[in-house]
């Protein structure tokens, strides 16, 4: 079985007040869509996630290998991780979870 080059795993805690209520599962199904028209499906896998505990950023994604991590996502987003990073290589700046952002960091 040949292994995924990338996988992005999107935030999908069925919450009002968590990534779920903020649309993430629109988001996570627009992603597979797209992977599948574009042949990408594949070599780059989208799953969803139980709480990644960014629930103040979220929507939020984490793609793998590379550990890159996004907050905010809209479903416009979409097509631009899709061609930057996932394709492109290049983590797309403007959506970027930093560490000064990071719940967890204390």
């Amino acid at each position: 079985m040949k292994k995924y080059q990338k996988h992005i795993f999107i935030c999908e805690k069925d919450d009002k007040n968590s990534c779920g209520g903020a649309g993430s599962f629109k988001i996570r199904k627009k992603l597979k869509s797209r992977l599948k028209e574009l042949n990408l499906s594949k070599s780059i896998r989208a799953n969803s996630s139980g709480c990644l505990g960014q629930c103040k950023h979220g929507p939020v994604a984490v793609v793998y290998p590379e550990g890159i991590w996004y907050k905010g996502l809209r479903e416009e987003d979409v097509e631009t991780i899709i061609q930057k990073h996932l394709v492109g290589n290049k983590p797309v700046k403007g959506l970027l979870l930093s560490d000064d952002d990071s719940e967890r960091k204390k």
